[in-house]
């Protein structure tokens, strides 16, 4: 999923993640989203945009993967997103990051 989101990244622009509340309003993919952003380490002025959407708004803890079981408990980052699987980026193995 990284890799993919990685050549996302590439190719957005402001109008896009500007946009992009208003036809996928589903908050916790957004959260996700957020966070994968801020882990790939994506143009601060990207991050800006969704996170100004996100303080117009009442949001709450979320899980990474929310296939899991367990419900989300206590976050440290500003999504809410309560990290329950480790992330691996493929082209970090591979020498490219």
């Amino acid at each position: 999923m990284l890799p993919v989101i990685e050549e996302l990244i590439e190719e957005m622009t402001p109008s896009d993640l500007e946009q992009l509340p208003t036809w996928y309003s589903n908050k916790s993919t957004l959260q996700r989203f957020g966070y994968l952003l801020e882990e790939l380490h994506a143009e601060s002025s990207l991050i800006a945009l969704l996170l100004s959407y996100f303080k117009t708004l009442k949001y709450y803890p979320v899980l990474l993967s929310p296939q899991s079981a367990q419900k989300a408990g206590a976050v440290d980052n500003r999504w809410k997103v309560d990290v329950n699987i480790k992330l691996e980026n493929y082209n970090y193995y591979i020498g490219y990051h």
